[in-house]
C-alpha cells in the first residue's frame, strides 16, 4: 500500500509539473505575439517612407530607395529604441530587448522591404507603393540570444500607400 502510495504522489507531481511548465511556455507565447503584435501597430501608426513625412507622393522615384530602407542616422540610439521613428522603414534591421518582469526576457527583430504588388510575399529591389514587415520574437531564456528558436514567433504585415485628393 505504502509502495503504491508513493508512486502515486509521485505520478501526480510529475504531471503538475508537466503543466506547469506548458502553462509557462503558453504565458511566454502569449507575451511573444503581444510584443510582435505591439511592434506592427507601432511602426503601422508612422509614415509610409521619409518622402511622406511632410510631402505627399505620386511617384514611387520619390521613395527611399531599396537599399537605404533603414532609420536615418539622426534617429537611432544607442540602446536602440524606436522613439525617434518617423516612417516605417527606420524598423528595417531594428533589434530590440526587453524584459517582462515575472516571464522571461525577448528579443525583437524586423526586416522591412518593397514587395511586388501582385504578391507581397515576393520581395522586390524596386520601389513600390508597398512594404513588408517580418518580425520575429523570440525568448532568450533557453540558448544564445542572438539566435532565433524553434518557437520563434513570426508575424508579418503589408504597409500601403495610398494618397486622396
Amino acid at each position: 500500500a505504502l509502495v503504491l502510495m508513493g508512486t502515486t504522489i509521485i505520478t501526480i507531481n510529475r504531471m503538475y509539473s508537466r503543466q506547469g511548465q506548458i502553462l509557462q511556455q503558453t504565458e511566454i507565447g502569449v507575451y511573444a505575439i503581444s510584443l510582435a503584435t505591439s511592434l506592427i501597430e507601432e511602426a503601422a501608426g508612422q509614415n509610409f517612407d521619409e518622402a511622406t513625412v511632410n510631402d505627399v507622393v505620386t511617384s514611387t522615384t520619390s521613395l527611399t530607395s531599396a537599399s537605404l530602407l533603414k532609420a536615418e542616422s539622426d534617429e537611432t540610439t544607442t540602446p536602440a529604441s524606436t522613439a525617434n521613428f518617423d516612417d516605417f522603414d527606420d524598423y528595417n534591421g531594428l533589434i530590440l530587448g526587453t524584459k517582462i518582469a515575472g516571464v522571461d526576457s525577448f528579443v525583437m527583430k524586423s526586416k522591412v522591404y518593397y514587395v511586388k504588388d501582385s504578391n507581397p510575399s515576393i520581395s522586390v529591389s524596386t520601389r513600390t507603393w508597398f512594404k513588408r514587415m517580418d518580425v520575429s520574437v523570440y525568448n532568450t531564456s533557453r540558448g544564445d540570444a542572438a539566435s532565433e528558436r524553434a518557437d520563434t514567433i513570426k508575424m508579418s504585415f503589408i504597409f500601403s500607400y495610398f494618397n486622396f485628393r
